[in-house]
């Protein structure tokens, strides 16, 4: 079953940073997930529509300036990272899965995935999702080749066919909605199973028991 470092290493280091991101790697995580969102004027790596949580700063992400954005503190001195530093520092070292948040993100993300799919990146190392279908829409529409995941809470006979309307190869649910039917109606969707947000090693145990494919997980040294 497929560790995927949720936000990075996001129990050892600052969630969604560069070092949470070193941090995964060193511990041999084959795929991290980070979240990216638009700002006045680019994109960023963060979670959250506001800056409070994750950051020394305040107010919505969508109407800051990307160079105020680089110059807070988002834990242990660390900057919130471009999409591009993340797959900079992962090429060749693992997987990515770049989560889109918010409206606008896929038009203004595609250029650098239509880059990095020229440039060497293969469908096993790189995936889009979102809970949004538009964007996930759009981005079939304009990058036929990129592997692409449904975020659900559920995987309901919406989501799966969600799934095959923009051919996404994974479904990604919530822990605790998962059990065998939903382990059998993604495969049946044609998905592979990743499943949000595992730190607990028995929980671990019981997906794999059911066939699920993946986990997100904050703790790899637990999972």
């Amino acid at each position: 079953m497929l560790r995927i470092a949720h936000r990075g290493a996001s129990f050892e280091a600052p969630e969604n940073t560069l070092a949470a991101i070193r941090r995964a790697i060193a511990l041999g995580a084959p795929w991290v997930e980070v979240d990216v969102q638009a700002c006045a004027d680019g994109l960023v790596v963060i979670h959250d529509e506001t800056l409070e949580r994750t950051t020394n700063g305040h107010g919505p992400v969508a109407g800051q300036p990307l160079a105020a954005l680089r110059a807070l503190d988002a834990g242990h001195g660390e900057r919130i990272p471009l999409p591009q530093e993340v797959l900079d520092l992962c090429r060749g070292r693992c997987g990515v899965n770049l989560e889109l948040k918010g409206p606008g993100v896929a038009p203004l993300l595609a250029p650098l995935l239509r880059e990095a799919l020229a440039g060497g990146w293969s469908g096993r190392e790189l995936l889009a999702s979102s809970f949004e279908r538009t964007q996930l829409a759009w981005l079939r529409a304009a990058l036929p080749q990129l592997p692409l995941g449904v975020l659900t809470e559920r995987v309901d006979e919406r989501a799966c066919a969600a799934a095959r309307a923009v051919q996404a190869g994974v479904i990604g649910c919530a822990l605790e909605n998962v059990d065998a039917a939903a382990v059998t109606a993604a495969h049946g969707a044609g998905c592979r199973l990743w499943v949000f947000t595992v730190n607990a090693a028995d929980d671990a145990a019981r997906l794999a028991a059911l066939g699920v494919d993946g986990v997100f997980t904050d703790r790899l040294q637990t999972v």
